[in-house]
């Protein structure tokens, strides 16, 4: 049975003969109720206090579970970039190697055909020579020709 401060106060006995002091009982009824006023008003506060408090962890649970996923997210963000930087690593590394092997077979054709050209330009270096040697021997030998022997000195 619930009680109320306002039941409690305004409570009328029976009176009997030899029975208790009125005024005694009433100023202890006054002394329950005040102090049943005061827990009933301390309950009060803090089941409000406990309603606060309540609201304040889910508030924190909430943010608690925002910032988790948040890092979750951040993590894999991460990763993927990682990811993804390590892949375009990959592919910039083999684009090059790609480049410098075509650069280092241009390279050796380009050596191949100054090569090439050096054999024919010696080549072409000897004919001519070869060719100025036979016309200096013609030209000698015509001179040689032309020009009769000296005599021969006397004794």
């Amino acid at each position: 049975m619930e009680l109320s401060p306002l039941e409690i106060t305004q409570r009328e006995f029976g009176r009997k003969l030899r029975g208790l002091d009125p005024d005694e009982v009433r100023a202890f009824l006054e002394q329950v109720a005040e102090e049943m006023t005061r827990l009933l008003q301390q309950t009060t506060d803090q089941t409000s206090l406990a309603q606060r408090l309540e609201a304040q962890v889910r508030s924190y649970q909430e943010r608690e579970d925002a910032v988790r996923n948040t890092l979750v997210t951040a993590q894999k963000m991460t990763e993927d970039i990682k990811g993804n930087a390590k892949r375009e690593a990959d592919l910039i590394i083999k684009e090059a190697e790609l480049r410098a092997e075509k650069l280092l077979e241009q390279a050796h054709q380009k050596l191949g055909q100054v090569q090439a050209e050096i054999a024919e330009l010696r080549r072409q270096r000897d004919l001519f020579a070869a060719r100025l040697r036979g016309h200096l021997k013609t030209h000698q030998d015509l001179l040689d020709a032309a020009i009769p022997d000296k005599p021969a000195p006397q004794k």
